[in-house]
């Protein structure tokens, strides 16, 4: 079954990108997770689409893929697939179990594009375009009743502060707090996109470390980068830098990436550079890359320095600058400091460069 799975993933890689719906992607999550936990009920969907709805499935991307959350037995399980093809699996474990989803889905539902007409329809949400990313988030999963909303299955889209509900079967929608959508012209993103990025070497990083250095794990991802989120190749060995940590050792191994090369340390050393491993938790893609969370800080952050610092941590709960994200990007630029939440893209605000103390 892996070798079959090895080889679909090969042949996926080969082949033109094409488009994948949630509902195309269930029948390999749900093997996925039978493989990896003995299964468990499926219950919820999510990720960023266009305004059409649509995730293209290309080069193997975990940022391409829609994301199955699967429960049992008090765990969650997440799978990252576009239509047929596996990219991944972990572990989900929340910074709060209160409002993880824990109920199965229906077996069928109003497919994205469905959803966006009625909202549209409605005139309550209609997306704006977005040159430089995917930037639409629907999430379906089942929620209480709530404002005079029966309970049931829901799909939620987002796109900045503009929010929307409709039923699973897109045959009632609702408006929800929050500014309108951005219109096109008036967005903050970058006007190219970086090349040098985070998720450009993450995949290689998490293929070769653990490899030599048995049971390491990623716990850090940084570097100097330019106004587009792109690393600085300033030395050699510079550029991005994914910091691979052994579980109860103050021990690490360093794989780092710039301009298409890459180096490997498997010597362990200090761990200076990871900060404090004990306050971390690895981290598992899929995440938003450098570039577009850059893109979301203030303009005068990103205008004003030719270097910024980035660095990419999951913080453990009680130690997170912004309760409730755990994975968060950190932007220096100057004496300034900014946080974008790691998963969504979101800029949560700006940050201190005092220690998180205990």
């Amino acid at each position: 079954m892996k070798t079959l799975s090895a080889l679909a993933g090969l042949l996926f890689l080969a082949f033109p990108a094409a488009a994948a719906g949630p509902a195309d992607g269930i029948a390999a999550a749900a093997e996925e997770a039978l493989l990896r936990d003995g299964g468990g009920d499926l219950v919820e969907i999510e990720g960023f689409a266009g305004p059409d709805g649509n995730i293209p499935c290309s080069r193997g991307s975990y940022s391409n893929s829609w994301h199955y959350k699967f429960y049992a037995a008090g765990d969650w399980l997440q799978v990252n697939a576009c239509g047929p093809n596996v990219l991944n699996s972990a572990r989900h474990r929340p910074y709060s179990r209160a409002n993880e989803p824990d109920r199965r889905l229906p077996a069928s539902f109003a497919p994205p594009a469905e959803v966006l007409k009625k909202l549209a329809a409605d005139k309550i949400f209609t997306p704006a375009p977005n040159p430089y990313d995917r930037d639409v988030l629907m999430r379906i999963r089942l929620l209480p009743a709530k404002d005079g909303r029966p309970e049931g299955c829901y799909w939620y889209v987002a796109q900045g502060r503009a929010k929307a509900l409709t039923d699973c079967d897109a045959a009632k929608a609702w408006k929800l707090g929050g500014a309108p959508a951005p219109k096109a012209g008036k967005l903050q993103g970058p006007a190219a996109k970086g090349i040098d990025t985070a998720g450009r070497y993450v995949q290689r990083a998490l293929d070769t470390i653990p490899r030599k250095a048995l049971g390491a794990r990623l716990m850090l991802i940084e570097s100097l980068v330019d106004r587009n989120g792109s690393a600085k190749c300033i030395e050699p060995k510079d550029g991005w830098s994914y910091v691979f940590a052994l579980p109860g050792k103050k021990a690490s191994s360093a794989f780092a990436g710039c301009r298409g090369k890459t180096t490997s340390d498997y010597v362990l050393f200090d761990g200076a550079n990871a900060g404090d491993i004990d306050k971390l938790d690895p981290i598992a893609p899929p995440f938003k890359d450098s570039d577009f969370a850059l893109s979301q800080v203030p303009k005068d952050c990103v205008k004003g320095y030719a270097t910024l610092s980035m660095k990419l941590q999951n913080f453990k709960p009680r130690y997170s600058p912004f309760a409730g994200h755990s994975l968060v990007w950190t932007i220096d630029c100057g004496s300034k400091r900014h946080i974008v939440d790691g998963h969504t893209g979101r800029y949560l605000g700006p940050g201190s460069k005092t220690p998180i103390h205990q």
